[in-house]
């Protein structure tokens, strides 16, 4: 009898596992069709066709077109800030945590998730719902990168003198990298991370002393 027991409990976390890379596959899929066509022309029959899915196994994971995108807004938004609010808390200086901050922010968009990073910067259609959603994600990413900077100026360690402009031009330039960027250039995405980083400090330590 105790046997059986690591077995079942070895069949239900593989059953566990299957299920998790299937939501994983189909986030990613889906993600990937959002960020180049839109909203109104991601088709919930290709993503299942791409997988090879029967449309009503796809229904059974996620109840909707809407339901799915919000599901990939999650997993980018969710992760890329988590990984934020580490680096928001560590125990580093100010200045090291934006430096980190700036160049993790560089490394989701060039090497870890530029399609699901796509569709945080670009105008894809989003019904209002997932439009609500990114905001909110949007925001709380925003927020770490704020909550530095001011503990930055507190300490002393970052001098500027419109922090909220420098913040803005931060992102843009950031955002806009993609646009750009490409893996095949002389750059790898770590090395311009790097540089992007050491760059984008500077507006950070642009005023008096």
């Amino acid at each position: 009898m105790t046997s059986q027991v690591p077995a079942a409990a070895d069949t239900v976390s593989r059953a566990d596992r299957r299920r998790a890379k299937r939501i994983e596959d189909i986030l990613r899929i889906a993600t990937s069709l959002l960020a180049e066509r839109g909203y109104a022309a991601t088709n919930l029959d290709e993503v299942a066709e791409v997988l090879d899915l029967s449309k009503a196994s796809l229904y059974h994971y996620f109840p909707s077109k809407e339901h799915l995108i919000l599901a990939c807004l999650d997993r980018i938004g969710d992760a890329t800030n988590r990984q934020l609010a580490a680096v928001a808390a560590s125990a580093a200086p100010p200045r090291d945590r934006l430096h980190a901050a700036i160049r993790g922010q560089v490394l989701v968009l060039t090497r870890d998730e530029p399609a699901g990073a796509a569709i945080f910067i670009h105008d894809l259609g989003l019904p209002e719902a997932a439009r609500s959603r990114l905001r909110e994600l949007v925001e709380r990413h925003d927020q770490l990168f704020r909550s530095i900077i001011e503990e930055g100026i507190r300490a002393g360690e970052l001098r500027v003198p419109d922090p909220a402009v420098a913040r803005m031009l931060m992102h843009g330039a950031i955002n806009f990298i993609p646009s750009w960027y490409h893996r095949s250039a002389r750059m790898s995405p770590e090395r311009l991370a790097d540089v992007v980083a050491d760059e984008l400090l500077r507006l950070f330590e642009a005023g008096p002393a």
